[in-house]
C-alpha cells in the first residue's frame, strides 16, 4: 500500500480523537482544534479526511493491472474490477448509473478485446451501469445474491418497511450530495455519487454461500453469508489467483447505521464475510471503494483489524447496555485501542463511532434508555414552549448560542437554538444563524454524511436550494408491480377523515398479470384485500383500469373524474363516493 506523508494535525486526530475518550469538551464539535483545508474544486472540509485519502483511495481515474489476467477501473469513490480468462472477461460492478457502465466499457477496451462473459454485482447500491456496460455483448451472465431482485423493485436502499421507501429515498438525496454545488466552499467532497438513469439487468445466475463454477475459462468461488450495508452482498474468491473481490471491507470505519434510513445492519453476520475472507489467505484484496491491499501480510491485517473493530464495537456496545447506560450516554462510551484508532481504514471519513452503539441499542432492547421519567417525555414541541422562556426568551436564547458560536461548541449552540427555531421555524435571523452553525459544523466534520446533511440543510434554510422531503416512487417502479403500491396505499390513509367509513374498493388491473386486489378502509383503518373474491365483504367501487393509470392516480399526478372522463377508468360505483374515499389517503406531498 503506498505510503504518503501526513500532517501533525492528522496524526493527532487519530491518536487524540479517536483512540483515547471522546468527551463531549474534546469534540471537533465542541471547540478541539481543526485545521481546515480545500479540495481541488474549493470545498472547505477537514484536512485530516484529505490526508487520509492519500492513504486508502484512489487519487485518479486511469485503470490499472492489479497481478496478471486481473485490472482495476479505479474511481475516486467507486472501483470495478476486471477479471480477463481464455474465454472472455468477468466484470465487478458496474457503477451507479448508464455514464459509469459505458466509461467502464471504454476502459476495458483498451487493454483488451475479448467479450464480456460476466457481471457480478457485489451488492444491490453499484448495478446500474450495466446495460450500457454490455452493449452488443451476447449471452452474458448477471451474478449477484438471491435477494438483489427482489430488493432492486423496492429501491436498493435496503428498508425494513417497503412503505416508507419515499423518506430514504429523499435521505439519499441528501447523503449523496445530488444538490450541492460542483465548485466552491459548499461543494461535493467525500462520498458523492451521482443518481443517473439506471441501467440495471436483474440477475439471471444468483448464486449460493460457497457455490462454484467456470466463467470464461476461470475458477470462482461465491460466499454469500456475511453482511455489510445490505442483506445481498457476496464475496468472489479466484482460487488460481489468490484473489479476493469483497464489498464489507471499505477505506473508513464500517457504517453500521446510516442517516438516510436502511435496515438494521448486523455485526455478527459482517464479520462472518471477514472471517471467511481470512480463512481464504488471499494475496489480493480487492475493495468496492478503496484502493485494493496486495500482500498476504496485508491482507490478513486489514482484514482483523477490521473485523476486530467491529467485534469490538459490538461488545463495548452490549457492555455499556449492562451497566445500565441508555442510547444517549452510550454515544461516547466506546474506546478503541490504539492500532485500531490509528489504522487509516478505521477513520471517520464516511460515518461516526457515536452513531453506532445507539443503533446496536435500538435494535437489542428498543429506545428507553431505563430511566423511569423518560417514559412520560414531552414532545419536543411542548418542551420548547417551556424552555424557551425559561432561558429568557428569543433574543436571549440567540444571545447564548452567538457566545457558545464563538467558542466554537457548535453541537450546544445547535442544540440550544433548536428550542427556538422548533417555535418560530420561519424566523429569519434564526434561519441564516442555524445554516451559519451547520455550515462551520460541516466543515469541520470528518465524516462525509455528516457534512453533506449539513451543507444541504444550511443551503435549503438559505432559500438557495429545495430539499424534497419525500420521493415518490416512479411510474416504472409502480406499473411493474401495482398491486404492491395498492397494499402502500394503507399508510397514507388519515384516520380521522376515515373514522366514519366502512367501504371496499377494487382495483382491476387490465394489463400485466390481470390481478384484482382490493383496500377495505374499515373506521380510520385501510386494510389490503389480495383475493378480493373470497373477502367477507363485496366491493362498494370497482375501478377498471392498466398499470400506467393506477400510477398517475397513485402519484396524485391525475385525479379519478379526469381519468374517468379520459376513458383510462372504467368505474363501477358511485362517482362521488369513489373520489370521497380516494380523499381519504393524503396525497404526495415533496
Amino acid at each position: 500500500m503506498p505510503r504518503f506523508p501526513l500532517s501533525p494535525l492528522f496524526v493527532g486526530l487519530l491518536a487524540a480523537s479517536v483512540a483515547l475518550p471522546v468527551l463531549a469538551d474534546e469534540s471537533l464539535f465542541m471547540g478541539a482544534p481543526v485545521q481546515v483545508g480545500h479540495t481541488t474544486s474549493g470545498a472547505l472540509i477537514n484536512q485530516a479526511v484529505i490526508d487520509n485519502a492519500r492513504l486508502v483511495r484512489h487519487q485518479n481515474s486511469e485503470p490499472y493491472k492489479l497481478t496478471e489476467g486481473v485490472w482495476i477501473l479505479p474511481g475516486l469513490m467507486l472501483n470495478s474490477a476486471v477479471i480477463e480468462g481464455p474465454d472472455g472477461l468477468i466484470v465487478w460492478d458496474t457503477g451507479e448509473g448508464l455514464a459509469d457502465g459505458k466509461r467502464y466499457r471504454e476502459e476495458i477496451r483498451k487493454f483488451s478485446d475479448k467479450p464480456i462473459k460476466a457481471i457480478i454485482y457485489s451488492h444491490s447500491h453499484y448495478t446500474k451501469g450495466a446495460r450500457t456496460l454490455v452493449e452488443g455483448e451476447k449471452d452474458v451472465l448477471t451474478i449477484g445474491h438471491p435477494k438483489l431482485n427482489e430488493n432492486m423493485q423496492i429501491s436498493g436502499l435496503g428498508s425494513y418497511y417497503s412503505e416508507v421507501e419515499p423518506l430514504p429515498r429523499a435521505r439519499a438525496y441528501q447523503h449523496a450530495q445530488i444538490a450541492l454545488p460542483e465548485q466552491g466552499p459548499d461543494g461535493k467532497a467525500g462520498f458523492a455519487v451521482s443518481m443517473g438513469e439506471s441501467g440495471f439487468i436483474p440477475v439471471n445466475t444468483p448464486v449460493q454461500h460457497g457455490q462454484e463454477m467456470v466463467v470464461a475459462g476461470v475458477r470462482l468461488k461465491f460466499l454469500t453469508r456475511g453482511g455489510s450495508d445490505t442483506d445481498d452482498t457476496i464475496a468472489v474468491w479466484l482460487p488460481d489467483r489468490k484473489v479476493a473481490l469483497n464489498n464489507p471491507v471499505w477505506p473508513w470505519m464500517p457504517n453500521f447505521y446510516t442517516p438516510r434510513g436502511a435496515k438494521y445492519r448486523e455485526p455478527r453476520d459482517w464479520t462472518l464475510g471477514l472471517q471467511d475472507l481470512i480463512d481464504l489467505q488471499p494475496e489480493y484484496l480487492i475493495n468496492q471503494h478503496s484502493l485494493p491491499v496486495s500482500g498476504k501480510e496485508n491482507v490478513l491485517q486489514t482484514l482483523g483489524n477490521y473485523r476486530d473493530f467491529i467485534n469490538l464495537v459490538l461488545d463495548q456496545t452490549l457492555r455499556g447496555i449492562l451497566q445500565g447506560k441508555g442510547p444517549e450516554d452510550l454515544r461516547d462510551f466506546i474506546r478503541l485501542p490504539r492500532h485500531l484508532a490509528e489504522d487509516p481504514w478505521m477513520f471517520e471519513s464516511y460515518g461516526q463511532l457515536d452513531w453506532y452503539a445507539p443503533a446496536i441499542m435500538e435494535h437489542a432492547l428498543g429506545w428507553w434508555d431505563g430511566d423511569a421519567a423518560s417514559l412520560v417525555k414531552l414532545p419536543p414541541q411542548a418542551s420548547a414552549e417551556r424552555l424557551v422562556p425559561l432561558l429568557g426568551g428569543r433574543d436571549k436564547v440567540l444571545a447564548e448560542v452567538r457566545k457558545a458560536q464563538a467558542k466554537g461548541e457548535l453541537a450546544w449552540a445547535l442544540e440550544l437554538l433548536g428550542y427556538q427555531f422548533r417555535l418560530t421555524p420561519d424566523d429569519a435571523e434564526v434561519k441564516q444563524l442555524k445554516a451559519d452553525l451547520l455550515r462551520r459544523s460541516a466543515n469541520v466534520a470528518t465524516a462525509s454524511i455528516t457534512r453533506a446533511f449539513m451543507l444541504n440543510q444550511a443551503l435549503a434554510l438559505e432559500g438557495k436550494i429545495k430539499l424534497p422531503r419525500v420521493i415518490p416512487p416512479n411510474a416504472a417502479q409502480i406499473t411493474a408491480n401495482p398491486p404492491r403500491f395498492v397494499d402502500e396505499l394503507r399508510v397514507r390513509v388519515d384516520p380521522v377523515k376515515a373514522q366514519d367509513t366502512d367501504a371496499v374498493m377494487r382495483f382491476d388491473f387490465v394489463d400485466g398479470t390481470q390481478s384484482s386486489v382490493a383496500l377495505h378502509v374499515r373506521r380510520g383503518v385501510a386494510q389490503f384485500v389480495a383475493a378480493p373474491a373470497t373477502y367477507s365483504q363485496k366491493a362498494d367501487y370497482v375501478l377498471r383500469l392498466d398499470a400506467a393509470t393506477f400510477a398517475a392516480l397513485f402519484l396524485n399526478k391525475q385525479g379519478l373524474s379526469e381519468l374517468q372522463g379520459s376513458g383510462k377508468v372504467e368505474l363501477t360505483g358511485d362517482e362521488k363516493g369513489a373520489s370521497a374515499f380516494l380523499a381519504l389517503f393524503d396525497p404526495y406531498k415533496v
